[in-house]
């Protein structure tokens, strides 16, 4: 079960928080981790907790009993630690495996399937946005053209310590909803700065395409929901703006700022599909630089085929059934 917390200033803040005697854990937190197939456990009892926005979210899971699964691909990447007991992850795609540590840091990766089992009473978990780490990349001079894949472990012990530093001195302040909007940003780009200095980036086994369309599609999709300029987009990838123009329509037949157009959407809808009805349109709207409400709701019903309103009537359907 989920709940939104109070206050205008982040409005994707939500609450999260399940509690169990058996071994049910709720159909939102198989969505969330991709479990839907099915755990084979033993639970006594389960709680989990958690607090933040769309980007960055601190949870903790409270578990008595065993378990064992596969991690489907999830909208979001997880790193987590445990505080006692044994644990295994393996990649399925890659196969690599790795033994849990009490307190170390594992990542796992959105797109990625994993295989797991546990025999641990406390979990610790910071889940990030696809987005947000890739812009943590973008700062450190990468520009990812494919699915963000870090490695599961770090054998950087510094910066395996400066992350937990971090984490340590935000996780407060991003689990409260009174924490303003410029300073929760502020906190969640160290956090993912943190992460991406700590896990080194899995080079794709498959080529991807590096040219400058698809290098500024990227850029485009990371920054959407920041105030953007052809200008911008044009610095980022290294070349001039009618430059970036022709490689974008070579490309993919579009201009940079109709790609930019489309991403913010696209944005809006996935804040308003997650929502459980909870969040307001013009919050969303403008969240995702939208100035003009009523442009907004009709360049959405084109898109999409239907208002905004309609959206969030069916999430709040939706999560009323869960």
């Amino acid at each position: 079960m989920t709940v939104q917390a109070p206050g205008p200033e982040r409005p994707s803040f939500r609450r999260f928080r399940v509690e169990a005697v058996s071994e049910e854990r709720g159909v939102e937190l198989d969505t969330i981790y991709g479990t839907a197939g099915g755990i084979d456990s033993a639970l006594e009892a389960f709680r989990y907790l958690g607090a933040g926005d769309t980007e960055v979210s601190v949870r903790r899971a409270e578990v008595e009993g065993t378990r064992a699964g596969t991690m489907q691909p999830r909208d979001e990447h997880i790193v987590f630690w445990v505080g006692d007991g044994s644990a295994t992850i393996e990649d399925l795609e890659s196969g690599d495996a790795l033994l849990v540590q009490p307190g170390v840091p594992v990542l796992l990766s959105a797109s990625r399937r994993y295989a797991f089992t546990a025999d641990v009473r406390t979990i610790t978990m910071v889940h990030l946005s696809d987005r947000v780490l890739r812009r943590a990349l973008v700062r450190r001079g990468h520009v990812p053209t494919g699915p963000v894949v870090l490695a599961l472990a770090s054998a950087d012990e510094s910066a395996r310590r400066t992350l937990r530093d971090v984490i340590r001195a935000h996780g407060g302040p991003v689990m409260d909803a009174a924490l303003a909007d410029a300073a929760r940003q502020a906190v969640n780009a160290e956090i993912a700065d943190a992460v991406v200095a700590a896990f080194p980036v899995v080079p794709s086994a498959a080529p991807t395409a590096r040219g400058s369309a698809a290098r500024a599609a990227e850029w485009i999709r990371t920054h959407a929901d920041q105030p953007v300029t052809l200008r911008d987009i044009a610095d980022a990838v290294g070349i001039s703006e009618r430059g970036l123009q022709n490689a974008m329509h070579r490309r993919f037949g579009e201009s940079p700022m109709a790609r930019l157009r489309a991403e913010r959407l696209d944005g809006a809808r996935r804040d308003l599909e997650g929502s459980g009805g909870d969040l307001l349109v013009a919050d969303v709207a403008r969240r995702w630089q939208w100035a003009h409400l009523g442009r907004f709701a009709a360049a959405y019903a084109e898109r999409f085929g239907e208002h905004p309103s309609d959206t969030v009537h069916r999430s709040r359907r939706d999560d009323a059934l869960r």
